[in-house]
């Protein structure tokens, strides 16, 4: 059992000021953080040093982060992950195993990995922490070794160059398309992840947009995107409307009253509606995220029960580029765009950067508006 050295929240005490207290103090223990949105984050310190990490979020997860580096494709994240089912053997050295990654590149991106997801956390403006200190951490974890000092300098550069974007590119529902200059003319030594962007933004996406479909941050993609906009490679065309923000008039006590009404009745799909909005609206309300849990978890487990079953093939009803009248959520399109009559509701999860209950909502509404079906056996 863990003794708890320090707990708090981010808005009284910075990130780097709680990363400094346990480096200058030698601290060993975990370093939990969770954000408004729910996300949580663990940061492992041995003797002071940044040892290990992880994350709840799904785009951290080791496949989506190699994904949307360009070192491993959908299908192949599919067939990893169905051999990891079956023999448990990690999701990294199966990689290795079958020839996909080099040992060296997997501990490379690993690490990499680990610092992306740290570096993320100076960009929370909100959330709460807490500190237990332990004896000693496990031996399964992946060590990355990182002096804070460093990791603090870093990540208040990357808040300084946000606060820079967000001066260009306001909010992730920004839509941002090519300008019609070569890239061959911009003077820019073109990498993958600037190619990727550049491909990504076509003049129909929005930042949040191409984030999902490139399985990466809103900021790694913004980033990429400032640079572009810079070389004169990309221009800003339109921002799209917030949707549902008019759809609930209702005060937060009344919304969460509603909730969980519904989810007493046994209508938990129509709950994580309601509890999703009164999230975005009041994201530190503790209340509403405990009961987003509960919906969820209930949607999940009746929807895998009745619904759609795992094993069901989903095809598409309607032709993609005849989409636009649908007005299909970001989340909704790039579930749309992965359907393609061979793979079956688990597979289409397993390469999807959105938790589950999103990305099955997302599913059933698409089957619902009969832009999906099921496919016949």
């Amino acid at each position: 059992m863990g003794v708890t050295g320090i707990q708090g929240n981010l808005e009284t005490m910075p990130l780097s000021d709680v990363l400094q207290w346990l480096a200058q103090g030698n601290k060993t223990g975990v370093l939990q953080i969770r954000s408004a949105k729910g996300i949580n984050k663990k940061v492992y310190f041995a003797r002071g040093r940044v040892l290990s990490t992880a994350s709840s979020d799904p785009r951290e997860y080791l496949g989506q982060f190699l994904i949307s580096r360009g070192l491993l494709t959908e299908e192949q994240l599919n067939m990893a992950m169905e051999t990891q089912l079956q023999t448990g053997i990690k999701l990294g050295k199966i990689l290795v195993t079958v020839g996909i990654l080099e040992e060296d590149d997997l501990k490379a991106m690993l690490r990499l990995k680990a610092e992306e997801g740290l570096y993320d956390l100076f960009l929370w403006d909100e959330g709460r922490f807490s500190f237990e200190e332990e004896a000693s951490l496990g031996d399964d974890l992946v060590s990355i070794e990182l002096d804070v000092t460093s990791l603090v300098m870093e990540g208040i550069r990357r808040k300084d160059e946000w606060g820079r974007i967000r001066k260009a590119i306001p909010s992730e529902r920004a839509v941002l398309g090519r300008t019609g200059k070569l890239l061959r003319d911009s003077g820019a030594e073109p990498d993958s992840a600037l190619l990727r962007v550049y491909e990504a933004l076509d003049g129909t996406r929005t930042v949040e947009e191409a984030a999902l479909e490139l399985h990466s941050t809103e900021f790694s993609v913004a980033s990429v995107a400032f640079r572009l906009l810079g070389l004169g490679l990309l221009e800003a065309r339109a921002e799209k409307p917030r949707r549902d923000e008019a759809a609930y008039g209702a005060v937060q006590e009344k919304l969460v009253n509603e909730a969980e009404a519904l989810l007493k009745a046994g209508r938990s799909e129509e709950a994580v509606k309601l509890l999703g909005y009164a999230a975005r609206k009041e994201p530190g309300d503790a209340k509403v995220r405990e009961l987003l849990g509960r919906a969820e978890a209930s949607f999940n487990e009746r929807l895998a029960a009745e619904s759609i079953p795992q094993e069901a093939i989903l095809e598409l009803n309607v032709p993609l580029d005849k989409l636009v009248p649908y007005s299909l959520t970001p989340q909704e399109g790039f579930i749309a765009t992965r359907v393609n009559g061979i793979w079956d509701l688990s597979s289409i999860l397993k390469v999807c950067p959105l938790p589950k209950a999103e990305a099955l909502m997302a599913v059933k509404k698409l089957l619902d508006l009969e832009v999906l079906r099921l496919k016949a056996k």
